[in-house]
């Protein structure tokens, strides 16, 4: 398997930064960059913004359904195996993307291809890091996850690759910088640090907190005892309409801004802002998650989101826009990341990648009802603004539930 251990710099670390990576690609190109072929393929199809938005929320369906097994094989063989199996599925999936020629086929690659591989990602990257930290799992979660902010800046190269190169070849070096980047980061990964004889954290052998850390795997719970749980709904509801409202709002920030007259390409330019903008979020709030109660900072983020998506769809300037987006990038990023250290915190991490895969069944709603509402209020109405307003009524709903949710007790089953 290799040393785990180099230069006396905890491995947990080097998984870490590895995860970053990793997730900068899946989000920057698969989620934020999807905005970018909304324009292109609706100017050589003719396919209108509801049919495209379609084959992504299938896409997430999809992901939604596989999310057990992929759980299931994550717990049994290790996100490593998994990860450097999916990457070159994503790989090889785009490059096929430049070869459509039809409706048919562009969903078939996007989903059988595309999506399959980009799974095989974020649940892997969240259950190593989560297994190799507990008392530090917030600042390891918030370094992680920021990589989906630094994806943020793929999201304009994707744009600027399209208006020099075209969808389609632009489709295959992406592809090829999948694999390039993926792979790497897919042989660093490692399940727990038991196995090499470390344990959470950097902790040693002979520090009194390692007892601490071993009951934390002790007393995880099961799936079936997560499932029984009202916390483990409450959370994943709330998660769910988060997520209806992010995947409604990002994925058609594209669009939205050049409707507020913008070229595409500035216009992919602050869509992919979005990303940079959510670190400070994603890190600092996480992080802040290892002193503070994590459920407050979740509160604090899901309300200040609903107030962002308002305003977006609000106001008709470009500068209100940004305002508004910005607040947008802060408090998503936020609400992204906590609730799923808070998964960990809640049901322990021998279990966690099968639970986290039966969560993604559960909110696979809002990434599929997400971008199909956007795009149909845009067709008939013209405007984002009613979905918008929708959106953030719905968050809302997920900031009560956060209120209610509390560490679970375990039951016999």
């Amino acid at each position: 398997m290799g040393k785990t251990k180099k230069n006396n710099i905890f491995y947990g670390w080097y998984i870490v930064i590895a995860g970053t990576f990793a997730m900068s690609i899946s989000s920057g190109i698969n989620y934020h960059g999807f905005g970018n072929l909304f324009l292109p393929l609706s100017k050589e199809f003719g396919w209108s913004r509801t049919r495209i938005s379609s084959v992504f929320s299938l896409a997430r369906l999809e992901n939604g359904i596989l999310g057990p097994i992929d759980g299931y094989l994550i717990d049994r063989f290790g996100p490593r195996a998994v990860i450097l199996v999916g990457v070159p599925i994503m790989g090889i999936g785009y490059i096929m993307l430049s070869q459509i020629n039809g409706f048919l086929s562009f969903s078939l690659v996007y989903i059988l291809g595309v999506t399959i591989g980009a799974g095989t990602l974020h649940v892997p990257i969240q259950t190593a890091v989560a297994n190799w930290f507990n008392k530090k799992r917030g600042l390891a979660f918030g370094i992680m996850w920021s990589g989906v902010g630094l994806g943020g800046m793929i999201v304009p190269l994707y744009g600027w690759g399209i208006e020099i190169f075209g969808w389609r070849d632009t489709s295959i070096y992406i592809g090829i910088l999948v694999i390039a980047i993926g792979v790497p980061c897919g042989m660093i990964m490692r399940h727990n640090p038991y196995k090499y004889g470390q344990y959470p954290d950097g902790l040693k052998a002979d520090d009194s907190k390692t007892f601490d850390t071993k009951q934390n795997d002790i007393h995880s719970f099961s799936p079936k005892e997560a499932l029984l749980s009202s916390s483990f709904w409450l959370l994943t509801l709330a998660t769910g309409l988060r997520i209806l409202l992010t995947s409604g709002v990002s994925l058609h920030l594209v669009p939205y801004f050049v409707d507020l007259g913008i070229d595409p390409v500035a216009a992919a330019a602050f869509a992919g802002s979005v990303g940079v903008i959510s670190i400070p979020g994603r890190f600092g709030l996480s992080a802040v998650g290892d002193y503070v109660n994590k459920k407050y900072i979740l509160l604090i983020s899901m309300f200040l989101l609903s107030i962002s998506v308002l305003i977006l769809s609000f106001v008709n300037s470009l500068n209100g826009a940004i305002v508004a987006l910005i607040l947008y990038s802060f408090s998503q990023g936020g609400s992204a990341v906590v609730p799923n250290a808070i998964m960990a915190d809640y049901f322990g991490t021998k279990h966690y990648g099968t639970i986290m895969g039966f969560r993604s069944i559960v909110v696979t709603f809002g990434v599929i009802l997400g971008p199909i509402i956007s795009g149909a209020t845009f067709d008939n109405f013209g405007s984002y603004q009613l979905a918008f307003i929708g959106f953030s009524i719905v968050n809302f709903l997920g900031f009560i539930m956060i209120i209610y949710s509390n560490p679970p007790k375990k039951i016999n089953v």
